[in-house]
Formats: C-alpha cells, structure tokens, sequence
C-alpha cells in the first residue's frame, strides 16, 4: 500500500495542487465561517489555540491563521553564551554528524549534501552536524533564527513537493534534496550555518523576512544570491527569519566541529528559542 501511495504521489502535480491550495488559502472569508473552519482544524490537528496572538480584526483567511503569532512570552530564546536555538516548534526527526558529504533522512537513508544544496557554498559543511525537524499541520509555522548574525545570500530551488510524511522519508531516497527549498546562509561569529526550509505537498510556498523571494510560484528558477558587504541583513538569536504557509521540514547544518549538538530521543519535540546545540 505504501509503495502505491509512493508511486501516486510520484505521478501527480503536487506543484499546481499546492499551488492552488495556496491560493485558496489567501482567498478572505467572513468571519463566522472561518471562525468554523480554524476551530475544526485546531481540534483535528491538536493546535495550542490558547498560545494564540489573534489580530484585533480576526485573521481574514486560512493563510493568515496559518502564519498566525503566538502571545508574547510562549517563546523564551536561551541567552546562554554560545547557544544555538530551535529555529521551529517541531519533532526532532535526525540528528548527528555529516558523514562525508552524507546526510541522513532516516535510519540508513541518506542524500548528498551536494544535492541539498547544490552550490560551493555546502562545503562549508562537510563532516559536520545537522538537525532535521518536522513540523505537523498543527504547529506554529513560523521561522525564525537559530543564530544571531548576518545574512550572507540565500538559495531558491525549484523542485517536487512530496509529502514529508514518515513512510516517503523512508521510502524515497533523498526526498529532501528533491523537493523544493529556500536556503538562508547565515554567517554568525562562530561560522556559518544554513537554514534549509524544504516544501512539501500543501506547503509550496514559504516567505523570509529579510527578502521577497517566494517559492512555487508559477515561473520561477534556481537563484542564488548573496548580498554585498555592508548590505547583509542582520539577524537575531531567534529573530523572524520566514513563514512555511502551512508546515513541513526544516535541516539546519553546522560546519565541522562548530558545535555540539543536545542528545535528543527520537521523537522529542523542541520549540523556537529552545537551545539545540551550543558552539564549540
């Protein structure tokens, strides 16, 4: 059954889907009926509605309740010296060293660090440590910085949109470097780490802040760009980076021997400004 559903979602055009599922979800709707709608998606998805920051005039669509805020106070950033945060509410999915040029998506499923981020620029992590943390449909989807420090560039790839969901992690090698990203490099004091926020089926599009670049549009290209000196926009330890309008993935990658990642369970769920790993 799973190897069909693999085969279905190989087949059919998750882009145009998502893409018009995005539309949808910016369309304004009254009140009373949104009202409904994010009620039953809050039960259905287990959403913390009480962390909620709700605008004075209410959210106008799906999409605005999806990016929503919470209320001052639910996160708390650590400010300890040399701490690295979570940049999402979400499930730590894997974690370790890079092995090589290697990354692992699940147990003895890899993809090439040259395929995530197919640039020079992924040099910069060969044998060091990621983090790969999911975020499910009830989650809070915005993004924000795990380091304080400077936006150095950031990369656009087009791609597929599968769903990141447990059985095609496991089942389709290299899923992440397949389906769509938006990288944001970020040059901290202890180095450089990357952000990797990866579409999936229903999350085609994802927003920074430090831009307007905007993924699974309906022309769009690879684009890598990197910003002069003097020009890099600067970032907060948790700080607002980007916005998923919706949920999915995110892998965050450190160089060698940059840090010393928190022992984890599987499975454990970490939230934005929780520390994650401090810097060597």
């Amino acid at each position: 059954m799973k190897s069909l559903s693999i085969f279905l979602f190989r087949i059919i055009p998750t882009s145009l889907l998502s893409r018009c599922f995005g539309y949808a979800a910016r369309i304004p709707l009254p009140a009373f009926l949104l009202e409904r709608i994010t009620d039953w998606y809050s039960v259905r998805f287990g959403v913390k509605t009480d962390e909620i920051e709700r605008p004075a005039g209410g959210f106008g669509s799906l999409d605005a309740f999806f990016t929503r805020r919470l209320k001052p106070g639910v996160h708390v950033v650590d400010a300890s010296p040399g701490s690295v945060v979570s940049p999402v509410d979400a499930r730590v999915d894997q974690h370790g060293q890079i092995e090589g040029g290697t990354v692992f998506q699940a147990k003895g499923v890899g993809y090439a660090l040259s395929d995530l981020i197919p640039s020079d620029y992924h040099r910069n992590f060969v044998d060091g440590s990621f983090l790969t943390l999911y975020l499910s449909p009830g989650d809070y989807h915005r993004i924000h910085s795990p380091v304080a420090g400077e936006v150095a560039g950031y990369f656009a790839l087009p791609g597929r949109l599968f769903t990141v969901q447990d059985f095609m992690v496991r089942g389709v090698p290299g899923l992440f470097a397949r389906n769509e990203r938006l990288i944001s490099y970020i040059e901290s004091a202890a180095g450089p780490v990357a952000v990797v926020k990866v579409g999936a089926m229903n999350v085609g599009r994802i927003t920074v802040c430090y831009d307007g670049v905007v993924t699974n549009r309906a022309f769009r290209r690879r684009t890598e760009h990197f910003y002069p000196d003097g020009a890099r926009p600067h970032v907060e330890k948790g700080g607002d980076l980007g916005a998923f309008h919706l949920g999915s993935t995110i892998v965050v990658l450190f160089g060698k021997g940059a840090v010393r990642l928190e022992a984890f369970e599987p499975g454990a769920r970490v939230r934005v400004g929780q520390r994650i790993a401090l810097f060597r």
